[in-house]
């Protein structure tokens, strides 16, 4: 599914724990990481490297999960630096961390989350940093990936695409897949709605069953938002996939169902952003 991912990392004690989840991402098929820090150019401390030997140890703890590491460090706007990164070493997939503050501006693991998820080329995993825990924990969450997925879909192009990669970690072993459809609320006719969303998700359902993994359809109603933030905060899940869509022009924000996503939920999160156009490898 993924051979080479880009892990990032800003040196400090909570990205230890994004390091030992990416180590325990083979089960996605990943073979090669780059581990990159990016030095931000607007940061008041900006033109050193921190952490004297952090790099190095966080190295080493990927290099014993069986990983080929090699490591980047890049001075700039962290985002875009991470996507150049990406690109230059033909990533697949990028794992950043993220704090449950939403995709507004704020820190390391907020602003430059929410900039990685407008700008990528390629799906991004977001951990929440507050939910990993110590890299013990962090480790045994990510490898526990594949239990059970939440994909959320509102039959867009994107969400398409992300049904696509749902049926690439179902051949990676994926064991249960909730597939949620939310109903607005004003539609009108909204039981002739839900019945049509229902006959567009059987398919995938059936494609999954044939696959081994127990899927299940299902449709809700009201404010997608706050549908979303019900469904994920209950902790049955192991991973959330979703498809953010572009912000408006101007806007420096994501949309309100990805940020309830963030906002929420403790498990990873598999976005296929917006400017992603690439196939999964199957």
């Amino acid at each position: 599914m993924f051979e080479r991912a880009v892990i990032c990392t800003d040196l400090t004690q909570s990205s230890a724990s994004v390091v030992a989840c990416a180590g325990a991402l083979g089960a996605l098929g990943i073979q090669e990481v780059v581990l990159v820090h990016v030095i931000d150019v607007a940061a008041t401390n900006a033109g050193s490297l921190p952490g004297s030997g952090v790099f190095e140890r966080q190295a080493e703890i990927l290099e014993q999960a069986g990983l080929h590491v090699s490591v980047d460090a890049a001075l700039g706007y962290p985002a875009f630096e991470i996507e150049a990164v990406a690109d230059a070493h033909r990533a697949e997939l990028i794992v950043v961390g993220s704090h449950r503050k939403g995709l507004y501006p704020a820190t390391f693991s907020g602003s430059t989350s929410s900039d990685v998820l407008r700008i990528a080329s390629r799906p991004v995993l977001l951990v929440a940093l507050e939910a990993l825990g110590g890299p013990d924990r962090s480790r045994q969450a990510c490898s526990r990936l594949l239990a059970s997925a939440l994909f959320l879909t509102d039959f867009s192009e994107q969400s398409e695409l992300a049904a696509r990669y749902l049926i690439a970690l179902a051949r990676k072993g994926l064991q249960r897949a909730e597939l949620l459809h939310v109903v607005p609320l004003g539609e009108q006719h909204p039981q002739l709605r839900a019945r049509s969303a229902g006959e567009r998700l059987e398919p995938l359902a059936v494609r999954l069953s044939e696959m081994g993994v127990s899927a299940e359809p299902r449709i809700a109603f009201g404010s997608v938002a706050t549908v979303v933030a019900e469904r994920v905060r209950t902790d049955e899940h192991t991973l959330v996939v979703v498809a953010p869509h572009e912000p408006p022009p101007g806007s420096s924000m994501l949309d309100s169902v990805t940020n309830a996503v963030i906002r929420n939920t403790a498990a990873p999160v598999l976005a296929i952003p917006p400017n992603c156009l690439r196939e999964p490898r199957l």
